[in-house]
C-alpha cells in the first residue's frame, strides 16, 4: 500500500454546475472537532498503536502550526517528528482506537510551521516485529531465500513490540508454536529513525542466525549465520539524508530471536545518542478533507500474491483498489485510470494486475459528485514482496493431421493447459501464413476452466497454409508460444518427435503435405549400386523376427511393426516410424515394406496412404539425403495383420482387400516417381511347393522370395535362394 501524504496527489476540478448549485441542496458537513482548522486528515487505524502520517506543510495560505488528533470526540496525543517546506510528519497515539476505526488529524494554521521538539509522547516499544512459522529447518543464505520462505508460511502472523533488540529473546513465549521438527520462524523487524543531519552512518548486526538490514527498502548489511552472539558484523558507511529513515531487519529463528541491532555516526565514537528509535508503526496515508469542498477523494491499494509463469522473467502483481472518497451532501461515482491516461473502469472496488516492470505506477481515482464537482486522488502502487507461485503453462495444436494431402480440410484447435488459478485472462494471438504469400491474424480472449482451455480456429484446406503460429499472452506478456509448419515436398527436415497425434521438427509442429497426383513420368531405375551396403529396409511384413537374423541379412532393418506396437494409442504409435528416420538415415537406398497393421487399427485406408506418401517423400527428398527409394507392394495375405481373424481356406474379409492395398502402394510410388518391387504379382505367379504366407505373415519361403526380388531390384542377387 502506498503510505504517507506524499504517496498521493490531490487533483481538484470544480464544474460550473457545482458553483451554481443552491446551498440548500447540500447537506450539513460532518462534525468538526477543531473550529480553527480548515482541513483534516482521516486515517484508519490498523495493527499499530502508534503510527506515523504526513500532512501538507501549508493549509490555505498559512503554514500548519499545530496538529491535533481525535478518536471520535476524544483528543489523543500527537508529536511532530519532522517537518520541512512540503510536509509535516506526525506520530499519533492510537491506543484508544479499535482496529478499523478512523482517527481525525486536524491541521491547525498559524504564523509559523510546526517544528519537531521535546514531547511527552514516546512509544515505549518502538521496535515492531512479526513472526510466522515457515517450512524447513535450513537457514536461508540470501534475501531471495527469505522471500521464498515467506511464500511457505503455515500460520497467521504474530505481531509484537519491544523497547529494544535486547528484549527480543523474551517475545517467543507469546507467539512460538514449535513442534518436534523445530521449523524455522520467519521474523521481520521494523523501526523508524530520525536522521538529524545528512551524513555517513554505520550499522551493525549480531546474532547466531543470519540477518539482513534494509534502510528505506534498500539492503545495506548482511550478517552471516553461525556467529557467536557477541560478534558484530559492521557494514560499510551508509550515506543518509536528513529526515525519517525506515529500518528493517529480516531474519529467522527456531525459538528465541537473538538478533542485535546498533548504529552510529561514522565520524563519531560510540552509539549515536541523538538517533533513537521513534516507533515501529507504519507510515500511513489518509483522506484529506477541507471545509471549502464537498468531495474529498482517496483510495487504498492492497497488493495480493504475486505470481509468474515458468520460463518468463516478468512478475505479475494483483492489486485491489478501493475507493475511500467522502462526498458531503450527495452521492458520487468513482472512475479509475493509470497515470498514462488509460481508463481502468468504475466502481467502489477494482481488481487489477500490474506487471512488476511497470511499478511503481500511479493510479488515479476520480470521484464525480452528482452535484457536478469532481476531484482526483493518485495513489502510487509498488511491490517488493516475494513471488508466491510459479505456474506452468503449455500450448499444443490439435485438429491437424500429421500427414495429409493438399485438398484435405483441417480444423486447427489450440489447447491450453496451465497450473495457474482459473479466472486469469489470456489473449491467444494467432498468425496465419498462406502459400500465396498473404497473411492474416486473429485474437481470442479466454480464461481457463480447471486449468484447461481451447480455441477453435477457422477450417481450411491444408494446401493453402504455409505456417500457423500462436502466442499466448497474459497482460501483454507472452507466456507461451508455438507454431505448426505445413511442409511440402521436397521435405527439408525429418520429424524428430511425436507429440500427441502430431509430429514435431525441433520446437515446431509439422504437417507433411504429401504428393498425391502422378508425376506422369515412367519410373526409371537409378544407378545400380555395387552392392547392398548402405541399404536400409523399413520392414512391415517381410521378416518374422528380424532381430534374430541381423547378422545374416544383406541390409539394415528397421522393424516398423515393433515401432507401431510400442504404444497403445493408435495415433501416436502409427506416427513413430516417421519420427524414427533420423536413426537410420542417410542411406544409399531405402526399401519400404509398409506395415499393414494400421489398416486394421484405423478401419480404413485413408491414413495408411497419406502416411506412406509422407514417409516416401521424407525418404526420397533432401531431408533423407536423396537416397534411392523402393516401395514393396504387399502380397495377398490370408488374414490381415492385427485384424484378429483366424486363417482359413479363404482370405478373411479384411485380407480380401489385398488388391486395393497393393494399388495404394503403387499409386504412392507413382506420385513420387520411385521404384517398386511387386510381391502382389510375384506371390501369385511363382510356383512354390510350400505356402508363402501364413497367419498374416510371410513364411520362410515367402521371406526368401521377397528378399531375392528386392536384391534383384537393387542390382545384386537373383530370384530364389
Amino acid at each position: 500500500m502506498a503510505s504517507g501524504w506524499l504517496g498521493g496527489l490531490l487533483v481538484v476540478a470544480l464544474a460550473a454546475s457545482a458553483v451554481a448549485q443552491a446551498p440548500s441542496a447540500v447537506k450539513a458537513r460532518p462534525a468538526w472537532n477543531v473550529a480553527e482548522a480548515t482541513a483534516r486528515l482521516i486515517v484508519t487505524k490498523e495493527q499499530d498503536d502508534f503510527f506515523l502520517t504526513r500532512l501538507p506543510a501549508r493549509t490555505g495560505d498559512k503554514p500548519v502550526a499545530a496538529v491535533r488528533a481525535f478518536i471520535s470526540t476524544n483528543e489523543v496525543m500527537t508529536r511532530v517528528v519532522w517537518s520541512d517546506e512540503s510536509q509535516v510528519t506526525v506520530m499519533i497515539d492510537a491506543r484508544d482506537a479499535k482496529r478499523g476505526q478512523p482517527v481525525k488529524i486536524y491541521a491547525v494554521p498559524g504564523d509559523k510551521r510546526a517544528e519537531p521538539g521535546p514531547s511527552t509522547l514516546v512509544d515505549p516499544a518502538p521496535l515492531r516485529g512479526c513472526a510466522q512459522r515457515t517450512a524447513g529447518m535450513d537457514l536461508p543464505r540470501s534475501l531471495a531465500d527469505v522471500q521464498m520462505l515467506e511464500t511457505r508460511v503455515d500460520g497467521r502472523p504474530a505481531w509484537f513490540t519491544v523497547s529494544d533488540s535486547s528484549k527480543l529473546p523474551t517475545t517467543f513465549k507469546d507467539w512460538y508454536r514449535g513442534d518436534w521438527t523445530r521449523k524455522n520462524h520467519l521474523v521481520d523487524l521494523q523501526t523508524w529513525l530520525v536522521i538529524p543531519a545528512a551524513g555517513r552512518y554505520r550499522f551493525g548486526l549480531a546474532g547466531v542466525a543470519p540477518a539482513w538490514l534494509l534502510i528505506d527498502g534498500r539492503p545495506v548489511l548482511e550478517h552471516p549465520a553461525h556467529q557467536p552472539y557477541d560478534k558484530w558484523t559492521s557494514g560499510e558507511d551508509v550515506p543518509l539524508e536528513s529526515g525519517l529513515r525506515r529500518l528493517q531487519v529480516r531474519t529467522v529463528c527456531r525459538q528465541e530471536i537473538d538478533t542485535g541491532l546498533a548504529w552510529k555516526r561514522a565520524d563519531e565514537p560510540g552509539a549515536a545518542t541523538n538517533m533513537v528509535m521513534l516507533t515501529g508503526g507504519d507510515l500511513r496515508e489518509g483522506r484529506w478533507e477541507t471545509l471549502d469542498r464537498i468531495i474529498h477523494p482517496f483510495a487504498t491499494a492492497e497488493s495480493g500474491a504475486a505470481y509468474r509463469f515458468a520460463g518468463v522473467d516478468e512478475v505479475f502483481v494483483p492489486f485491489t483498489l478501493k475507493d475511500a472518497s467522502s462526498c458531503w451532501g450527495t452521492n458520487h461515482v468513482a472512475h479509475w485510470r493509470v497515470r498514462t491516461g488509460q481508463e481502468m473502469g468504475s466502481g467502489g472496488t477494482l481488481a487489477t494486475v500490474f506487471r512488476k516492470s511497470q511499478l511503481p505506477a500511479g493510479v488515479t481515482v476520480t470521484a464525480a459528485a452528482a452535484s457536478g464537482e469532481t476531484a482526483g486522488y493518485e495513489t502510487v502502487l509498488a511491490y517488493e514482496g516475494p513471488v508466491w507461485s510459479e505456474a506452468e503453462v503449455s500450448t499444443r495444436i490439435t485438429g491437424i493431421p500429421a500427414a495429409c494431402y493438399a485438398d484435405d480440410r483441417v480444423h486447427p484447435i489450440i489447447r491450453i493447459r496451465t497450473t495457474a488459478a482459473d479466472g486469469l485472462p489470456y489473449d491467444l494471438v494467432c498468425d496465419f501464413e498462406f502459400t500465396d504469400g498473404s497473411r492474416t491474424n486473429r485474437t481470442d480472449q479466454l480464461v481457463t476452466d480447471r486449468g484447461w482451455a481451447r480455441v477453435h480456429l477457422n477450417e481450411m484446406e491444408a494446401g493453402t497454409l504455409a505456417r500457423l503460429s500462436w502466442s499466448l499472452r497474459h497482460h501483454d506478456v507472452e507466456v507461451n508460444h508455438g507454431a505448426a509448419r505445413f511442409l511440402r515436398e521436397p521435405f527439408t527436415c525429418l520429424p524428430d518427435a511425436v507429440s500427441g497425434e502430431t509430429l514435431k521438427c525441433g520446437d515446431e509442429f509439422v504437417v507433411l503435405v504429401a504428393s498425391k497426383a502422378s508425376r506422369g513420368d515412367p519410373v526409371e531405375s537409378t544407378v545400380v549400386l555395387p552392392g547392398t551396403n548402405g541399404v536400409v529396409l523399413l520392414d512391415g511384413f517381410i521378416y518374422d523376427v528380424a532381430a534374430d537374423r541381423d547378422d545374416a541379412l544383406p541390409w539394415r532393418v528397421l522393424d516398423l511393426r515393433e515401432i507401431e506396437e510400442h504404444e497403445a494409442a493408435s495415433g501416436t504409435s502409427l506416427l513413430l516410424p516417421l519420427a524414427s528416420l533420423n536413426d537410420i538415415m542417410p542411406a544409399s537406398a531405402a526399401v519400404v515394406a509398409p506395415s499393414l497393421l494400421s489398416l486394421s487399427r484405423e478401419g480404413g485406408t485413408g491414413g495408411f496412404e497419406r502416411r506412406l506418401s509422407a514417409l516416401t517423400g521424407l525418404l526420397a527428398g533432401p531431408a533423407g539425403g536423396n537416397p534411392r527409394v523402393v516401395l514393396v507392394v504387399p502380397p495377398p495375405f490370408d488374414v490381415l495383420p492385427g485384424c484378429g481373424c483366424q486363417p482359413g481356406a479363404e482370405p478373411c474379409p479384411h485380407a480380401a482387400e489385398a488388391r486395393p492395398y497393393a494399388e495404394m502402394v503403387v499409386r504412392v510410388a507413382d506420385a513420387h516417381g520411385v521404384e517398386t518391387v511387386d510381391l502382389f504379382t510375384a506371390f501369385q505367379t511363382f510356383d512354390y511347393d510350400e505356402p508363402l504366407v501364413s497367419n498374416g505373415r510371410l513364411t520362410p519361403a515367402g521371406a526368401a522370395l521377397a528378399e531375392s526380388l528386392i536384391q534383384r531390384k537393387l542390382g545384386s542377387g537373383s530370384p530364389g535362394r
